[in-house]
């Protein structure tokens, strides 16, 4: 394992159901991480396909599957996190994340916990992904993990990627605006910083949050993207409300120090066993 890992998060603010544009936007970014001696670059959650499709989630899957493939051919020396609408067959439909590495997609990842409440219907147009599918992926000499949005919101998600190897968690989101008073700063960033770094301190891993940016409908993404190290502290912050190009080293040494002085060795199954009998 490499001393050092250098990350990059693509803060960007994606058009609603158009694919084409959306990848100019994803290779304009490949080819500026790249320039910035990036390793890792993660993209925010359906950030091929915009987010809120409702409908359009049935016809976007074709040219996401076909715009994966050019980033792949663009994006070779780099491992590329890609958000798009997955077909793993005839009309079924997932909320996923691509992991293209050596100009191949090396795998997919898909959503676990589809959100239902408020502005969100996910579980209308999609199924929930596997989590019986192995979900780590080596990226420069690191193993790293996606997972997506409200899975965050969850420890099993994190906690899984984790204990199967995972160093760097990678949180894919489309987060919108909310609790916005006056104060400068809402609710939800206060949120998700909290969940970031639990995540990261409990399994003793990097964490990188991808956020999304920009208007959607009546919604707005607040962006706030962030690298949260494994003792809890914030070592890089994207702006709010504007893209940008987030980039920050990892430090194997940070990695070492947290997972000696941590209990994340320790695992309870029977914990585990007793949750799973619970409603």
């Amino acid at each position: 394992m490499r001393d050092r890992l250098r990350v990059g998060v693509a803060q960007i603010h994606s058009l609603l159901g158009d694919v084409r544009r959306n990848l100019e936007k994803h290779l304009e970014y490949v080819e500026r991480a790249r320039e910035l001696g990036v390793e890792v670059l993660a993209f925010p959650e359906l950030s091929l396909t915009g987010y809120l499709l409702r409908d359009l989630a049935y016809e976007v899957s074709d040219a996401a599957r076909e715009a994966l493939g050019e980033i792949a051919e663009a994006s070779r020396g780099l491992c590329v996190l890609v958000g798009l609408v997955h077909e793993p067959r005839a009309g079924i439909y997932e909320n996923s994340v691509a992991v293209v590495r050596d100009g191949s997609v090396a795998g997919v990842v898909s959503k676990l916990y589809l959100p239902d409440y408020g502005l969100f219907e996910e579980s209308r147009y999609f199924r929930e992904g596997s989590c019986s599918r192995e979900g780590v992926f080596e990226c420069g000499g690191w193993r790293v993990a996606p997972i997506i949005c409200e899975d965050a919101w969850h420890p099993e998600p994190a906690e899984l990627a984790a204990r199967r190897g995972a160093d760097v968690v990678f949180i894919h989101a489309s987060s919108p605006i909310r609790g916005l008073y006056g104060s400068g700063e809402a609710n939800i960033e206060r949120v998700w910083e909290a969940i970031a770094v639990t995540r990261a301190v409990e399994n003793a891993c990097y964490v990188v949050f991808a956020n999304r940016v920009g208007p959607e409908d009546e919604e707005y993404f607040w962006g706030g993207s962030m690298v949260v190290a494994p003792d809890g502290e914030v070592v890089a912050r994207a702006k709010k409300m504007e893209e940008e190009l987030l980039v920050a080293d990892l430090d194997l040494y940070r990695l070492r120090a947290s997972r000696r002085f941590s209990s994340f060795k320790r695992h309870r199954r029977d914990i585990h066993v007793v949750l799973g009998e619970l409603d």
